[in-house]
């Protein structure tokens, strides 16, 4: 890695760190040698069931010898292929990782994230430092299952660098200036001795928000309670890490190992085995006896809702009952609504005869009464002379009577008094 290619991408790294790879940077391509040297270690070892990942100094992908002699950086796909073993090892029951990384490139960083979150699935594994667990180190130790710190350990830095070198101003110093050919408005961004447009920064903070975004998603994947403003960048004391939910707080890795072994480890020591029977027992009876509480009130909760499944079967009986009367008496109310309509419609009608009826009456006997009236004009006080043998016997007595009448009011209420037959009689005897 040369030094453009260190302002080419972002770094999940903290920037003390990265000012450490920087100047190691200059310093060997200046003086040809190297500053840093990483001893060689196996990264995986296996102790009493644990296997063991020793994660150490800056994390790249595939770095080349100068970035492990220089830098001392450590490659994240021997770390995946260590996590991977230690996960398929049947000697290995929980794994342990072993940090001291500030952090480092984002290449590569996701995915052994990832490897640690699938050996989680089958085996415990921890994370513990007692030095630097920042950046990138922190996003892979996030998806282990438990985070260990020393009190002086720092933990956190959960943020995105992309650090971008403006040597314009030192180009045109030495009477430079820098002509750039490139197809794309963003491919030129930060060629040495220009300086980014605007467009080019937008587009580079898109980027580095992105990569936040997905690292504070995985460091909360596991339902640790880490708050907002713990991860802006900052790197926190193994003490504060464990306040703000990042870590927790340990005397060394012998403590950490102890927890892992006694909780996830079968093959322990006579001592230890003895004194976790005696535990286990314990623990089983406890357990036993909240098994027993829990079976009696789940039988007292079965039996309560046994009752209220009668309770709700009965009044849904008595609803569908209640449902059926009350359809039967919409029905019949129906049936009389429409029973009443049609009364109502033949009281209106016989009315309406009635009154038809009265008005005819009427109309007869005024015309029977002003024919009276012509008959008592033109035959004076004589009833009619020419009476049928069909006549009623006692019509030309009322024919008199009605003609001795001289009140007009007098003869209409006396002619009123008249059965239809007596009317049709005598007017028939006048006409004739």
């Amino acid at each position: 890695m040369n030094l453009s290619q260190l302002h080419k991408q972002p770094w999940l790294i903290t920037p003390e760190a990265f000012g450490v790879i920087y100047s190691a940077a200059q310093s060997f391509f200046k003086e040809g040698v190297p500053t840093t040297l990483r001893p060689e270690s196996h990264l995986l070892s296996v102790e009493g069931g644990i296997g063991t990942v020793v994660l150490r100094g800056p994390m790249m992908r595939n770095p080349d010898v100068i970035d492990q002699l220089v830098f001392g950086a450590t490659d994240t796909e021997e770390v995946m292929a260590a996590v991977h073993e230690a996960k398929e090892r049947e000697d290995v029951q929980a794994i342990l990782l072993d940090i001291d990384s500030p952090g480092g490139s984002v290449n590569g960083t996701p995915e052994l994230a990832a490897a640690v979150a699938a050996a989680s699935k089958d085996k415990t594994v921890y994370a513990f430092s007692a030095g630097q667990m920042c950046s990138a180190a922190y996003w892979v130790a996030s998806q282990c299952d438990a985070v260990y710190a020393t009190p002086s350990a720092r933990v956190g830095s959960i943020g995105v660098i992309l650090p971008v070198v403006d040597s314009s101003e030192a180009f045109a110093q030495a009477g430079l200036k820098m002509e750039v050919f490139a197809a794309g408005k963003f491919k030129s961004a930060g060629t040495p001795g220009t300086s980014l447009t605007e467009e080019q920064k937008d587009y580079l903070q898109g980027e580095v928000e992105d990569i936040a975004a997905d690292f504070r998603s995985a460091v909360l994947y596991r339902g640790r309670k880490i708050p907002d403003e713990a991860m802006e960048g900052q790197t926190f004391s193994g003490r504060r890490a464990m306040r703000l939910n990042l870590a927790g707080m340990v005397d060394g890795k012998a403590q950490v190992m102890a927890r892992l072994r006694e909780l996830h480890v079968r093959e322990v020591d006579t001592a230890a085995q003895a004194m976790d029977t005696t535990i286990l027992e314990t623990e089983l009876a406890e357990a036993q006896a909240s098994l027993a509480k829990v079976t009696e009130d789940a039988k007292a909760q079965d039996s309560l809702l046994t009752e209220a499944n009668e309770q709700i079967t009965a009044l849904s009986s008595k609803s569908e009952a209640l449902s059926q009367e009350l359809t039967a008496v919409s029905a019949e109310r129906g049936q009389l609504a429409s029973d009443l309509a049609t009364a109502r419609q033949t009281i209106e009608s016989l009315s309406n005869r009635n009154k038809d009826i009265e008005a005819h009456e009427q109309d007869l006997e005024k015309r029977a009464a002003a024919r009276a009236a012509e008959i008592v004009a033109e035959t004076g006080n004589q009833a009619p002379a020419n009476v049928t043998a069909t006549a009623e016997p006692h019509v030309p007595k009322l024919a008199e009577q009605f003609a001795a009448i001289s009140d007009p009011a007098e003869q209409t209420a006396f002619w009123r008094q008249l059965t239809s037959q007596q009317k049709a009689t005598i007017l028939a005897a006048s006409n004739k």
